[in-house]
């Protein structure tokens, strides 16, 4: 068992954690979460974009021009991602010009719109560019079910639906953890 004087000792340093961080603290924090920020965006358009070249190539290997409803479906998936790209390129341009160097009325502003541009792409741009491109993905699956042989075709429907759902759920993190870190960011002005 703990004597008082220990109990007491914990018990201060409960307050005393209370403490606010000074500024400086504020700023590196702002600054980390910033840089994590960044790199979130840099990979984001590092696999839009590989995604994009590899629907590139598998239009033209397949000679998807042939095919209309095929065409149409690989057309709509590679414009989609082209959109979510330049999106980021924005958001991008959006983030380089939150400077903590600012007043911190000035910096409130800033972090204020870049929050309100986060929750748009995130909660308005993202759903309809992820619906659209699956849209597009379900126009492949007649020309898919013509060509290839049921069981293949199935498990085209299986991996590709399976795939779109488990990267719609980690999407669903991933934005939730950056939108928690765009919000410090507005909430710290």
């Amino acid at each position: 068992m703990k004597t008082f004087e220990e109990l007491q000792s914990i018990w201060s340093q409960q307050t005393d954690s209370g403490i606010k961080p000074d500024a400086a603290d504020i700023i590196k924090k702002a600054e980390a979460h910033t840089k994590k920020i960044r790199q979130n965006h840099f990979w984001t358009r590092v696999i839009l974009s590989l995604t994009v070249v590899l629907l590139v190539l598998y239009y033209i290997w397949a000679s998807a021009y042939k095919h209309t409803l095929f065409s149409l479906g690989l057309s709509i998936m590679i414009i989609m991602l082209a959109v979510r790209i330049g999106l980021e390129w924005v958001s991008k341009e959006k983030l380089k010009a939150l400077q903590t160097d600012v007043s911190l009325i000035e910096y409130s502003k800033l972090a204020q719109r870049f929050y309100q541009w986060r929750k748009k792409i995130h909660y308005i741009f993202t759903p309809l560019i992820y619906l659209t491109y699956i849209g597009g993905f379900t126009l492949l699956l007649p020309v898919f079910k013509e060509n290839f042989s049921n069981g293949f075709y199935v498990y085209i429907i299986a991996s590709g639906y399976g795939f779109l759902l488990f990267f719609g759920f980690m999407m669903f993190k991933m934005i939730k953890k950056e939108m928690e870190l765009v919000r410090f960011l507005k909430d710290i002005g």
